[in-house]
């Protein structure tokens, strides 16, 4: 039972982030849809293990039944969410209806989610003992542990999805195997058995993968999974586009490029450093080799996107990631720019636009001040948003006015192109809007663009469009800033994608969160008082909630302050899920004074929430792993506690405090993720998991 536990949490964090990952490039992550994935699988997890809990006659057979189930539907719902945009009737590079996505998002993954979480009382109950359920708690958070650092640091760099799937689905049917037949199953069978399986599974995964790949992408040429997401290229008469986590990244003959880049450097009377943050291989690094530039810094995060350039463009563009002039960065951009320790003329960012945690950074007051600090006298800032020709809708204006005040804090000047997408061109000395002086220089250095000809530059610049853009900007002066603590741009954003489906979204300022948490405040005391034996599940669910929020707070503490390089993020999860089987280990030890303890739980998550609420952003590394190191032993430590508080038959309590801390858990990443951090800011969405945690300490006196 001890091992079918490991493997129940071995298994669930692997297949949540499997399935967070597919359904992410299926429907376009961003945090509104983290969430949700995440709630959805907490959600069914907790609905699992509270049914189980009620059902007293389940045998170890019953568990390793579980476990060969487990073992067929990970693979399966990975194909299922490959499958579900065919089924849905969506063709490639399309967005998927609201609702539609929304249910596929919750209910693909409920019969894993809801598996998983049942196994976990009646293993519980089996495993028998003193204290069975907080020893349950600890074997089950050791294989997350397990699970979390094989994933981040192995699989995820060396096997396709499938193979981790079905490497993972042999490790469950080698221990169900044992529990369904343990009078004849023994190690000597096992080992060769477990061998067997994984042999299998790295042929079948491989040419799994590909194929069900091609149900969506029916001209595929290839596609790999790095730390960062899924590539994909696709081919057809010649040209070549690449998709990350299924949006199209860029494709080959297009001119976008030379927006992207001869506006910038035609701005500069002499350009002769760039720094290029993205975009290199999709154009912009040969359109910047036009100008008679010296150096070119090109940064770039994924290097399967330069490995995969090197294969699959034509060989003329791809040379240009060999021309002398051009140095390759493999990093996170925003941390080449902390640590460059330089100058350059030109500075320019081609990201996606901010949809989300991680590229927000790019796009807040901070990360301009560091580009700012970073150009030579007269150099410039260039970065575009996708924007409209004609008719700006309420939301867009909040998203596109935001980045431009936000950019106007740091730079005097600031030059604003109308179009599909407006380039933004900052400076701290002025910027020439005559086209005359652009289109002398464009024939000086014999540029010879296929789109941003003389004759563009100059409709570009004169059109009534080109005033009524900055007119429409400088009427938003009363939108808020984005900041690095305060990312209120992701929120916006959000609201933005949100009206792609829903019309009338612009009024949209966010719920009035203060409000909607005193009135949960009160409400927890109250019910808790109430209805006293509700009040130990009640604190456990507040302490999942307010760790599980802390989590995400430290994680967006740690990406602006140290990037988004996923091995370090790893450690930040791995600590927590660390802190989680020490903290249950410690409970154990303390049960025979189980409240006053609880209490010390909650009054530590009180502490140590308002301690991350005024630490700064760019502390040491160590000191973040150390934060959710002590959130996880926190969170793991009244788990003992509250299984002791609750009495009665050990396995159901442990199984319903389970599903109590699954919801609270739910509530805090979602709630954390889409709402609080964006309107509210990292410190003040900190100060308020203290306030929750002291309702549910009130609850608990």
């Amino acid at each position: 039972m001890a091992l079918a536990l490991l493997a129940v949490g071995f298994t669930a964090v692997i297949g949540q982030v499997l399935l967070m990952r597919e359904l992410v490039a299926t429907f376009y992550g961003n945090e509104l849809l983290f969430g949700l994935i995440l709630a959805g699988w907490l959600a069914w997890g907790a609905a699992g293990s509270a049914l189980a809990a009620r059902l007293r006659r389940i045998g170890p057979r019953a568990v390793g039944t579980g476990l060969v189930l487990v073992a067929l539907l990970l693979p399966a719902q990975l194909a299922l969410v490959r499958g579900v945009r065919t089924l849905l009737g969506v063709p490639p590079g399309a967005f998927v209806e609201f609702v539609p996505m929304v249910l596929a998002v919750v209910l693909i993954p409920a019969p894993l989610c809801g598996l998983l979480g049942g196994l976990f009382a009646p293993a519980a109950r089996l495993l028998g003992g003193v204290d069975a359920g907080p020893r349950a708690y600890l074997w089950e958070s050791a294989g997350s542990v397990a699970g979390g650092v094989l994933f981040s640091f192995l699989l995820i760099r060396w096997l396709d999805p499938f193979q981790t799937a079905l490497l993972v689905g042999a490790l469950d049917l080698t221990l169900a195997l044992h529990l369904l037949k343990p009078a004849t199953w023994n190690l000597k069978l096992a080992l060769p058995f477990l061998l067997l399986l994984n042999l299998a599974s790295l042929p079948l995964g491989h040419l799994l993968h590909p194929a069900t790949l091609r149900w969506r992408w029916s001209d595929l040429v290839f596609a790999t999974d790095s730390p960062y997401g899924r590539l994909t290229i696709v081919a057809r008469d010649g040209q070549r586009a690449f998709f990350e986590n299924g949006l199209l990244s860029f494709e080959t003959q297009s001119t976008f490029p030379e927006e992207v880049i001869h506006f910038p450097l035609l701005a500069h009377p002499a350009p002769r450093s760039v720094l290029l943050i993205g975009g290199g291989v999709g154009g912009d690094l040969r359109e910047v080799l036009r100008h008679p530039v010296e150096e070119v810094v090109y940064v770039e995060l994924d290097p399967a996107v330069i490995r995969a350039a090197r294969a699959h463009l034509p060989l003329a563009e791809a040379a240009v990631l060999d021309d002398p002039r051009v140095r390759l960065i493999l990093t996170d951009g925003r941390r080449y720019v902390q640590n460059a320790g330089r100058t350059f003329d030109v500075v320019v960012l081609d990201l996606p636009e901010p949809s989300t945690s991680a590229l927000n950074r790019f796009y807040t007051a901070e990360f301009f001040a560091e580009v700012g600090a970073l150009l030579a006298p007269g150099g410039l800032f260039s970065l575009g948003l996708p924007s409209a020709e004609n008719y700006w809708s309420p939301e867009l204006a909040r998203r596109n006015g935001s980045v431009y005040w936000t950019l106007r804090g740091v730079f005097p000047e600031v030059l604003v192109l109308p179009g599909e997408h407006n380039f933004f061109l900052a400076s701290h000395r002025s910027l020439p809007a005559s086209p005359t002086m652009l289109i002398e220089r464009m024939e000086e250095r014999r540029i010879e663009p296929l789109w941003v000809t003389p004759a563009y530059i100059e409709y570009l610049l004169t059109t009534d469009r080109f005033a009524q853009v900055r007119a429409e900007l400088e009427g938003m002066a009363d939108v808020r800033l984005n900041r690095d603590r305060r990312p209120i741009c992701y929120y916006y954003g959000l609201v933005l994608w949100l009206s792609r489906f829903y019309l009338g979204l612009g009024q949209l300022q966010g719920p009035p969160l203060r409000a909607v948490a005193a009135a949960v405040l009160v409400g927890l005391v109250a019910l808790a008082r109430w209805k006293r034996r509700l009040a130990v599940p009640l604190a456990v669910a507040v302490v999942g909630l307010a760790e599980m929020a802390l989590e995400v707070v430290i994680l967006f503490a740690f990406q602006v302050g140290h990037g988004t390089l996923y091995g370090r993020v790893s450690l930040v999860v791995t600590a927590f899920m660390a802190g989680l089987v020490v903290g249950a280990q410690g409970g154990r030890r303390l049960v025979g004074r189980a409240r006053p303890m609880l209490l010390a739980v909650l009054g530590g998550v009180v502490a140590l929430a308002g301690l991350v609420a005024v630490l700064p952003l760019g502390m040491p590394e160590a000191l973040y792993l150390l934060l959710a190191l002590t959130a996880g032993g926190l969170a793991g430590m009244a788990f003992p506690l509250a299984v002791a508080l609750v009495g009665g038959e050990e396995a159901r309590a442990a199984g319903l405090l389970y599903a109590a801390d699954l919801v609270g858990g739910c509530l805090g990443a979602l709630a954390t993720a889409a709402l609080a951090v964006p309107l509210l800011g990292l410190d003040q969405t900190a100060l308020a998991v203290a306030l929750i945690a002291l309702a549910g300490l009130a609850a608990l006196w």
